[in-house]
């Protein structure tokens, strides 16, 4: 796999855990809504049964009012029926009302009956006469009002005896106009139901379901709690219903609430897919993102530093990757890269420039053995021109080492350059140990190149072996004090060095130049300066005024 592919893949891989979230998420809420749908609906089933056993009450507490009047009590059927009717428009959910005798014989009613049926058979009617109560009968068809009622009884008390029973139907229509009034959420349902399951109110679209029996095997109607369930209703649509058993309702009837699960769950589906498509949006946009990192970013890059070392290899020193301005992982190692190259380039460089420079060195070396040689053998035609004894030789073998000081203290500066005060140091270097402490050496730092620093030291070495002779180191009080001055001009810097003795023997000027004096002179000449000496009493007192070259900076 190429370097992209796998950061393709690693993307791949780093996302799962982000799918498996969304998965988690979208299950989780799924099930909370699942859970809050199910509370809902039984809330709301229960607020419906608390609703119809409102009307139920107002209904039994009406009908036992007019249970107790005088006229239903007379056996005049008359001034009973003409009672009836008067009362029966003030109750609105009634379609009829009807005194019934304990034989079940109609004997006045509200309204013209198409059908005078005898009613000792019915449930309600034997419950409201046996047990002297209310009593709720199912879901009929009418024969008295010709209209879909649930009949209602409440027993006739005289004296304390049952003497009939007052008869009413309950209509179904103003009850599913309440309902409807009530309201009911989208894709929701209510549903009302007799102990037998024949709907006799639903909401919406009443016209088709009610006198239809609902399905009931799983026993909701006659449950012993209240509970929820999953169904698909009666019209076809999956729901989450709450239900209320007919046998826990005081009314007796069967109570239901339904919400369609594609509105419970469709905020959570909306959610899921917002989430699922934002997901997709961000992967695609991560793979987008990764291609463009493992061939732009990355792969591209290190292709160049690949094609840039495969151009050192053969021989193209100066390609390079060009990988600039970034300070990520690979700008840092393109910048390395071409570092690496231009440190390979300039030690070759480097190394080509120090071949060269060897060359020079040893012609220069060359050069200066020949100078150096040339100055042994001047200073032995001098030192031994008058004299070839014992003192000549030591003469000469001590100039020899202020030479060999001179070449020391430039080999330690890699023949490049020498401060004057180390020059001045290293020629009263013989003398540190007892005399040292009566030399002051003071002045700026200057730098002398080889062609000065040599003569230099010889000048210095040839003025201390005069005062140890003759000058201020003759005696133990004696001081020598050395300083300069130095100014910087076009070719280089003008030195003015003052060499003065005092305290030593007094001091006349020379009858005839010596052999210290006429070294001095040449060396002075070899630096390109004059010298003059002075001779007052209280010492030797030599001035040296030169041009010391530039030399190249130190290191």
């Amino acid at each position: 796999m190429s370097l992209t592919h796998r950061l393709l893949a690693l993307t791949l891989v780093a996302s799962l855990p982000g799918l498996a979230a969304v998965s988690y998420g979208a299950f989780d809420l799924r099930n909370a809504r699942y859970a809050e749908a199910r509370a809902d609906a039984l809330r709301s089933a229960q607020v419906v049964a608390s609703e119809v056993g409102q009307i139920f009450d107002g209904i039994q507490g009406a009908l036992r009012t007019v249970a107790e009047a005088d006229e239903v009590h007379r056996t005049n059927s008359t001034a009973c029926t003409d009672y009836i009717m008067r009362v029966r428009p003030n109750i609105e959910p009634l379609t009829s009302i009807l005194v019934v005798g304990l034989d079940g014989n109609i004997r006045c009613f509200s309204e013209p009956s198409l059908a005078s049926p005898n009613l000792a058979t019915r449930d309600y009617f034997r419950t409201a006469i046996d047990q002297k109560k209310f009593a709720i009968g199912t879901f009929i068809a009418s024969k008295v009002s010709d209209r879909n009622i649930i009949p209602l009884a409440t027993p006739i008390i005289r004296d304390g005896k049952v003497a009939g029973a007052l008869v009413a139907g309950l209509n179904v229509e103003w009850l599913g106009k309440q309902l409807k009034q009530r309201g009911v959420q989208r894709g929701g349902t209510i549903l009302i139901a007799d102990r037998n399951g024949i709907v006799i109110s639903r909401e919406p679209a009443p016209e088709k379901y009610v006198g239809k029996k609902i399905d009931d095997s799983l026993g909701r109607i006659g449950a012993a709690a209240p509970g929820t369930e999953d169904i698909i209703g009666i019209d076809g649509v999956p729901r989450i219903i709450g239900y209320i058993p007919a046998s826990v309702t005081p009314f007796g009837l069967y109570v239901s609430s339904g919400i369609a699960r594609s509105e419970a769950f469709e905020p959570i589906d909306r959610a899921v897919r917002n989430s699922i498509a934002l997901f997709a949006l961000g992967s695609a946009v991560a793979f987008l993102l990764a291609w463009l990192v493992g061939e732009s970013i990355i792969r591209r890059p290190l292709m160049r530093m690949v094609a840039t070392a495969e151009a050192w290899r053969r021989g193209h020193d100066t390609v390079r990757t060009g990988i600039v301005g970034r300070s990520d992982e690979i700008g840092v190692l393109g910048q390395t890269f071409d570092r690496l190259m231009d440190e390979n380039a300039m030690r070759e460089e480097q190394r080509a420039t120090a071949e060269e420079r060897r060359e020079i060195l040893v012609h220069e070396l060359a050069h200066r053995v020949k100078n150096t040689l040339a100055t042994v053998q001047s200073i032995a035609s001098l030192s031994f021109r008058h004299s070839q004894g014992p003192e000549a030789l030591r003469q000469f073998h001590e100039r020899l080492q202020a030479l060999v000081r001179g070449h020391d203290l430039l080999t330690r500066k890699n023949w490049q350059h020498a401060g004057l005060s180390e020059i001045a140091e290293a020629a009263i270097a013989p003398l540190q140990e007892e005399r040292g402490h009566r030399f002051v050496i003071s002045g700026p730092p200057v730098d002398l190149p080889p062609t000065t620093a040599v003569p230099m030291a010889m000048i210095l070495h040839e003025l201390c072996t005069n005062a140890m002779k003759y000058g201020a180191l003759a005696n133990d009080s004696g001081r020598v004090t050395i300083g300069w001055t130095a100014q910087p001009s076009e070719v280089g810097t003008t030195v003015s060095l003052i060499w003065s003795e005092s305290g030593g023997p007094a001091v006349t000027p020379p009858d005839e130049e010596g052999f210290g004096t006429r070294l001095i002179s040449n060396l002075s000449r070899q630096l390109g300066g004059d010298c003059s000496f002075r001779y007052p009493p209280s010492g030797l007192v030599f001035h040296l005024s030169m041009i010391a070259p530039a030399t190249e900076p130190r290191s």
